[in-house]
Order: structure tokens, then sequence, then C-alpha cells
């Protein structure tokens, strides 16, 4: 796992729930390290986030205990050991801590890297993280020349832990997953008038267009730790939470295994999806 923030000369990170400074350059740095990655926040940082919302093209991983709290598009963890646990289904390198102040302090020990960006001033931070400079298991192993922005010189500076304790290790780790949280195309698949099999398209429709539409509660993360033979990714697609586009031809092959019931190919974009729920007919989405 890494982490990835941006501090001020005493290392602090924010005041007021706020940033200390917003630099375009860093958040184009972000965004292009963690993009497409996993991301590991808190609850406090997840409503920080724009309209409070999961980001985009990232699987995100919260912590929050809140009984039975559920958000759409993320997972929700209740305890640090669950979410060591989520974390390590997932390739190290996958996995970025992106805040607040207590996630940053409680996963430094399980973070092999660091991205900081180093702010030469004093931005009268209330939120701090250690001083990697000051650990002796921590050093530099790469950083950027000065720049400046606003009258602020900064630099991007990659940390390296000589000593990152062991996360848990899954059965089966998965990719990060980012292609199922990212826009989605369409898909063209063939149609079979069975009411059962219109119930099940539909679900797979909502899981590839919404990836984790109703969220993925604590009680769901234990559910899926419990089980040993499968990885997240599969386990997801097992309940319908994502799909992938060989997730519908497979859906065909169940309904219709020996090709012998009448099929039509028909296509149904991510916008029509509430009117392909409501028709009672699917000649409307014949191609």
């Amino acid at each position: 796992m890494k982490l990835i923030v941006a501090v001020d000369s005493r290392w602090g990170i924010g005041k007021n729930g706020d940033l200390l400074l917003s630099i375009p350059d860093d958040m184009q740095y972000y965004r292009a390290t963690t993009r497409g990655k996993v991301v590991v926040m808190g609850y406090t940082t997840l409503l920080s986030l724009p309209k409070s919302k999961p980001q985009p093209g990232r699987l995100n991983l919260v912590l929050a205990d809140i009984e039975g709290l559920r958000v759409s598009g993320a997972v929700v963890c209740r305890s640090m050991e669950q979410l060591l646990r989520m974390i390590g289904n997932f390739e190290p390198g996958d996995v970025f801590d992106i805040g607040g102040g207590s996630m940053y302090r409680q996963l430094l020990p399980y973070c092999s890297a660091a991205h900081i960006t180093k702010m030469r001033f004093d931005g009268g931070a209330d939120t701090f993280i250690p001083n990697l400079d000051d650990l002796p298991e921590w050093s530099v192993s790469d950083e950027t020349e000065l720049k400046e922005y606003d009258g602020v010189c900064y630099s991007f500076v990659e940390y390296r832990n000589a000593q990152p304790k062991e996360l848990p290790s899954a059965a089966q780790r998965s990719p990060a997953m980012c292609a199922y949280f990212r826009k989605k195309e369409q898909v063209t698949f063939d149609y079979i008038d069975d009411a059962d099999f219109r119930a099940e398209l539909t679900a797979l429709l909502h899981a590839y267009y919404y990836p984790l539409e109703n969220g993925f509660s604590a009680a769901d993360v234990d559910a899926f730790l419990n089980e040993s033979d499968t990885s997240f990714e599969q386990y997801l697609r097992n309940i319908r939470a994502i799909a992938a586009p060989e997730d519908f031809d497979a859906l065909v092959a169940k309904y219709n295994p020996d090709s012998s019931k009448k099929t039509v190919k028909i296509r149904v974009e991510k916008e029509q999806l509430p009117a392909f729920e409501e028709a009672p007919t699917v000649e409307n989405f014949v191609i």
C-alpha cells in the first residue's frame, strides 16, 4: 500500500476540515497517480469529496463505524481489522491511502511508499501526519525540482519504507477493478423472451452501468471475507454488483444452453435503462 498527501513545512495536511492550499499541479498529480487504483479513506474524507460521493474511476474503500451504512459506489468497512483484510485482497501497489489524518497515522506502518507534495510554507494546520524525515525506516527515493504556485514553492517527493508491516493476504488477489467504474461502452447481446431471463438481465445491466449501485456494507464485507475460494472481483460479479461484457454471454448460455430458444439481438444503452425496465416488449431495442 502507498499513501499520497500534500504537507506544509510542519507536515500539516489540513485546517478546519479543508486543504491548506489547492495547487492545480498537485491535483493533477493526485488524479494521475491514483486513477484506476483502489483508494482508502475515512468517512470524513468521503464527505469532503465533491457531492460527498466516491471518486470516479477508482474502487473506493471507506472506513466508517456506522451501523448498516451503505454508500453507493463504495465498499464500507466498520473496523480497521476489517479494512486491512479487504486491502489484502488487492495488489499492494494498487492501493492508496488518501486520508484523513487518522487514516494516515494508522495505515502508515503498512505503507511501502509515500507520494508527498511538500509545500514550503506554514499553512496554520490543525491536522498533521508524522514527519517521514524523522522516521528511520523512511527515506527519500526521488524528488522533483522546486515549482511555484501563488507564491508557494513545492516539490513532489517519493519516500520508501524499508520495513513495512505485512498486510493480511487473500487466497486470490483481485485487480484494482477500475474498468468497472469507468464510463461503460454499449453492450450488444442476445435476448430470450423469458420473464426470469429478463429479470436477471435487468440486474446485470444495473451492475454493468451502475457498479456497486446499492453500495457494499460492512455486513457484505463480512459475507465476502467468509468466502475463501474466490477473488473480490469474481465475488462481486457473482452477486451482480459489477458486470463485464462477457457476463451477458454467460447469462444467455444459462437460459439457452443448447441454443434451441429463439433469440433477438438487442442493445440497451445506459440512458435507456429506465425505459427498458418499463417497456412491455423489447422491439424498440432490437438492432
